[in-house]
């Protein structure tokens, strides 16, 4: 299989580029080919790697607009059998593989499991594009990793962007930016595989099964 793995890395964020790369070339669907599409503000080679341009953003900038930095890379992207994104700041702890292969692919959010659909936080303004009403929604998906059959993916993507664009033109943005666009789109798309939070674990929690890790880290000082 053509398996993308995508990760959009601009500003201080770049720290971390070096060792995401490196990881998933280790662990990242080894038995199969892989491309990364590296979209950041400093060249990145590699026979593995198609690097596009992006200029950094002021924060929420680089994750709103994860899917519009990513679609420049549209063609290419459907090239490949599977197509998945990754946040920069996550570190690799095992082999992942063909258990994450499905049309559309969804991570469970290591903070709402077990937790009640009112203690999820969605978009609820209902002038956002991204609004889940009250009722709506079983699950609260991790915008850290995420993807599936490129084709399904990309129409996903586009679909995200158009709402993410939509509310910016209303001088809206959404509460957790494009996660929020995610989980609304997944009420009316339902996933068809779900991943455990082993996919998104808190570099601490020393789980059975972690396969990806969020790094610990001080955000205040990554996004000034």
């Amino acid at each position: 299989m053509k398996v993308g793995l995508c990760v959009v890395c601009t500003g201080k964020y770049i720290k971390f580029l070096k060792n995401f790369v490196a990881g998933a070339r280790t662990f990242f669907c080894p038995q199969h080919y892989l491309r990364l599409f590296v979209f950041a503000d400093c060249e990145v080679t590699g026979s593995d790697v198609s690097w596009y341009k992006t200029a950094h953003e002021p924060w929420p900038g680089p994750t709103l607009h994860r899917y519009h930095s990513t679609l420049a890379a549209r063609d290419e992207l459907l090239r490949q059998d599977y197509l998945y994104t990754c946040d920069v700041d996550m570190g690799f702890a095992d082999t992942i593989g063909d258990e994450i292969f499905g049309d559309l692919v969804a991570t469970l959010h290591p903070g709402f499991v077990n937790k009640s659909r009112d203690q999820f936080t969605y978009e609820r303004r209902p002038e956002s594009r991204a609004c889940i009403p009250a009722g709506k929604g079983v699950r609260y998906y991790a915008g850290g990793f995420q993807g599936g059959r490129s084709a399904c993916y990309v129409s996903a993507m586009e679909t995200m962007r158009e709402m993410i664009d939509d509310d910016e033109r209303r001088g809206i943005v959404p509460i957790w930016h494009d996660e929020s666009a995610l989980n609304c789109y997944l009420v009316a798309h339902p996933p068809t595989l779900v991943l455990p939070p082993t996919f998104c674990c808190q570099e601490t929690r020393m789980i059975p099964g972690r396969k990806l890790l969020c790094l610990n880290k001080d955000h205040i000082a990554l996004r000034t």
